[in-house]
């Protein structure tokens, strides 16, 4: 908003009545509220072609390589190919978080149905362990917590929590996924054993394209930078909440919960395999 607006709006405020103060107040928040969704609108255009810049400079290297005539032998020509695909999943990989974020924050209706996560957490569980041999994942809690939720969703912040605590630690470190259902909510907790996040970064953990370690989103086949936003997002989106809690030298936790459901799930579209308890990779 303009200086010269702030001003009439104060100046209305001062000599009008209680209710046309209120209005102005009120008017004064939507203006700051607009201002701030620009704000973050062009950060995060800004970021976004900066994470996009990056891969397309290789690609364009590589080529620019070829044309010049510096990849005549066959295997450096293989070569530039697999560097090249990797750049290509990396952007594609990209845009299709962009565009989940951008569905969510248009606040478009989920695919909502009663859903079993702590089957969802088995299957996530078990494909991280195949994933994942040289660490120990463990599944604690219930047997079975029902939310009515979009359970395609809800996997995929699963996916993004256990892969965040696995590529983010030291090979060997062990996660734990505990699922509980208490208060009314159900409570997802994936717990590593690691480094820790140091206190300063703590605040940002859930902001889009924020690294606590900028190193990790380079050629070492790090992450966008948007795991744990769209973490947030989709959480929120059910009408949850998302939290993180770390000690460096002891490792980290992120805590999500989803509103509990007391239907069970919809067996016409189930939710994961049947478990009778969660398993112990030690047993």
């Amino acid at each position: 908003m303009k200086r010269s607006s702030r001003w009439r709006l104060a100046l209305i405020a001062l000599f009008a009545g209680p209710e046309a103060a209120a209005i102005t107040a009120a008017v004064q928040q939507a203006f700051d509220a607009r201002r701030r969704a620009e704000d973050r609108l062009r950060s995060f255009v800004a970021d976004a072609s900066h994470e996009l810049r990056t891969p397309l400079a290789t690609m364009h290297g590589w080529i620019d390589l070829y044309v010049q005539g510096g990849l005549r032998d066959p295997d450096e020509l293989d070569h530039a190919m697999e560097r090249m695909q990797a750049e290509v999943g990396r952007m594609r990989l990209l845009v299709d978080e962009l565009a989940l974020l951008a569905h969510l924050d248009g606040a478009r209706p989920l695919d909502c149905w009663p859903v079993d996560v702590a089957a969802l957490a088995g299957e996530v569980v078990d494909d991280a362990r195949v994933v994942s041999a040289d660490r120990a994942i463990t599944l604690e809690g219930v047997a079975e917590a029902v939310v009515d939720g979009d359970g395609t969703r809800i996997q995929q912040v699963l996916r993004n929590l256990v892969g965040n605590a696995v590529q983010h630690t030291p090979p060997g470190t062990p996660v734990t996924v505990t699922v509980t259902a208490e208060d009314g909510e159900v409570v997802i907790a994936v717990r590593d054993e690691g480094d820790g996040i140091a206190p300063e970064h703590l605040p940002h953990v859930f902001e889009r394209f924020y690294r606590a370690d900028p190193s990790r989103s380079r050629d070492g086949g790090g992450s966008s930078g948007l795991g744990l936003a769209i973490v947030e997002a989709i959480v929120t989106a059910h009408g949850g909440q998302a939290g993180v809690t770390s000690v460096p030298g002891q490792g980290t936790t992120v805590r999500v919960t989803f509103p509990a459901t007391a239907r069970p799930a919809r067996p016409d579209r189930p939710a994961g395999p049947a478990r009778p308890a969660p398993r112990d990779p030690a047993r």
